[in-house]
């Protein structure tokens, strides 16, 4: 149950984060700013584990923080923020109080969907594109 909990709030702390930062044109420090402040004063309060989706919240914050051009939709963000919660599960026992583990989660899930959406062009449209050229060469 707690790593369902997880999964949810870095979906919608992405979420929320990239709706300040790019649709509302706030930018990302304050739209990340926002989403810290309000879960790190709320989640505490309303959850048994509370504290521990504050963190996640803020792992969130940060892959929100993502630019509209490599991330240009809410579904995609939304993307980001599954692979966010799922990274932040894996990577909990791993470097306990290390520094900057969080802003890293955050990177990695950004970086994850930004190569797969690559490795997908790579694969399937310019394949099809190169397709659809030898077909209309060998019409003309």
């Amino acid at each position: 149950m707690e790593n369902i909990q997880i999964v949810i709030t870095a979906i919608l702390a992405g979420l929320l984060t990239y709706v300040i930062s790019i649709k509302l044109e706030k930018g990302a420090v304050f739209g990340s700013a926002v989403v810290v402040l309000l879960s790190g004063l709320f989640l505490p309060h309303f959850f048994e584990n509370g504290s521990l989706l504050a963190v996640v919240a803020t792992t969130a914050s940060y892959a929100g923080m993502v630019a509209g051009k490599n991330v240009p939709s809410l579904v995609e963000m939304g993307v980001v923020g599954l692979i966010t919660g799922v990274v932040f599960i894996l990577a909990q026992p791993v470097y306990l109080g290390v520094g900057g583990k969080l802003g890293v989660i955050g990177a990695i899930a950004c970086l994850t969907w930004i190569g797969m959406k690559k490795a997908y062009e790579m694969t399937f449209v310019q394949r099809k594109e190169k397709a659809s050229q030898r077909t209309a060469s060998r019409m003309q």
